[in-house]
């Protein structure tokens, strides 16, 4: 799985092309041959009717009913769908922009709902859910909220679980990867326990790889600005890279870089991978919080804050709420927009959308109005 490749290797006709080119087109070729060797179920992989009726089982245990509405089109086309990875790659190889959504299993005690006619005409490519610390301790495994909800998403829409290394064993991470998830967001987490069986994101990356081979769609997190665990007062962007190249090394398919209020950051970011040899796919993580509550409640999770000159315009509006939507707005926007001007290959953004979709919603129509979400031609559909 490395994406390392030796140049005296290429073929002739690509050693005249720019070095940064080279690489992706190889990459993406190497990538679309991995993926041919994929079937729609493979027997060693796939879960057998025993896991599958033991996931049924008694709703004392744990059961949740979601709360989602599928569209009509999703529920006309609901069936196998596929990996994450495939779908970002298809975009990226059309240079097509699109986007996913990543919500939380509960907002206050409730399971979060998510109507995706509201986001129609354009639907997100794809829908990931978070790991929380407290899940290390939920059995049966499948009966984790995040993993439950996944399982009621995957005939509609590419649905991804984020799982975190925080508590676990290396029997509860086999138990994980026996589910047969199609896909994985594969993190550290924010805490660490000296009992657990990894300490590193990129070691579940090596496990999953290894014991999954190419029947999983591995994604993982990159930090513009370190991670929450990092001094956020000095920024070490070599440092940064080399734990991402590292992740990609141990066989990650896609990036996803956490939340970061600079545009100009993100980008030193995404360029600082390609210079180190980078080609894997990077969509760019965008948070719109609606009020300065939401705010700051992901500033206290994620240690990030907004840079000085942009956190003394918010404080002159914090108490009028519309004015603070429309700040954030404008803000994704632009960030949005300077991502896909500085040319490096990124089409995809994720949302964090703290499960609260209207600034999202925002963004979208003035995306679509700009021309820049569109809707995918039919026959591109047929490339994931």
């Amino acid at each position: 799985m490395s994406r390392n490749r030796n140049a005296a290797l290429l073929p002739p006709l690509l050693r005249n092309v720019t070095p940064f080119a080279v690489q992706n087109r190889v990459y993406r070729l190497n990538k679309r041959n991995q993926l041919t060797k994929r079937t729609e179920r493979v027997s060693m992989h796939s879960l057998d009717a025993n896991a599958m009726h033991s996931f049924a089982g008694d709703a004392s245990q744990g059961l949740i009913e979601p709360c989602f509405r599928y569209t009509p089109e999703q529920v006309a086309n609901s069936g196998e769908q596929p990996y994450v990875s495939d779908v970002v790659l298809s975009k990226v190889e059309r240079r097509e922009f699109f986007y996913g959504i990543e919500i939380t299993a509960q907002s206050n005690g409730k399971l979060t709902c998510v109507d995706f006619n509201s986001f129609l005409p354009i639907l997100p490519s794809f829908i990931s859910i978070v790991w929380l610390p407290h899940y290390w301790n939920v059995t049966p495994l499948e009966r984790v909220e995040t993993l439950q909800m996944i399982r009621h998403l995957e005939p509609y829409i590419p649905a991804m679980p984020h799982f975190s290394v925080y508590k676990q064993t290396k029997k509860r991470i086999n138990e994980f990867l026996s589910l047969n998830f199609k896909n994985l967001l594969a993190v550290r987490g924010d805490k660490r326990d000296d009992n657990q069986f990894y300490l590193y994101g990129y070691q579940l990356i090596e496990h999953a790889r290894r014991v999954r081979k190419e029947h999983i769609s591995i994604a993982v997190p990159g930090y513009p600005q370190g991670h929450v665990s990092l001094d956020k007062g000095k920024i070490d962007m070599d440092q940064n890279i080399a734990f991402l190249k590292m992740k990609v090394d141990k066989g990650a398919d896609f990036i996803i870089t956490q939340m970061c209020y600079s545009a100009e950051l993100i980008i030193k970011y995404v360029q600082a991978a390609r210079d180190a040899g980078i080609v894997t796919p990077i969509m760019v993580g965008v948070v719109v919080p609606e009020s300065l509550e939401a705010y700051k409640l992901m500033e206290k999770i994620t240690k990030i804050k907004l840079p000085a000159e942009k956190l003394a315009k918010l404080e002159k509006i914090e108490k009028d709420d519309v004015k603070v939507r429309k700040f954030f707005v404008h803000l994704a926007l632009s960030t949005i927009l300077k991502v896909l001007d500085a040319k490096l290959d990124v089409y995809g953004i994720q949302f964090y959308t703290m499960n609260r979709f209207g600034a999202v919603h925002d963004v979208l129509r003035k995306l679509r109005k700009r021309g820049i979400l569109k809707e995918t031609p039919p026959d591109a559909c047929e490339d994931a």
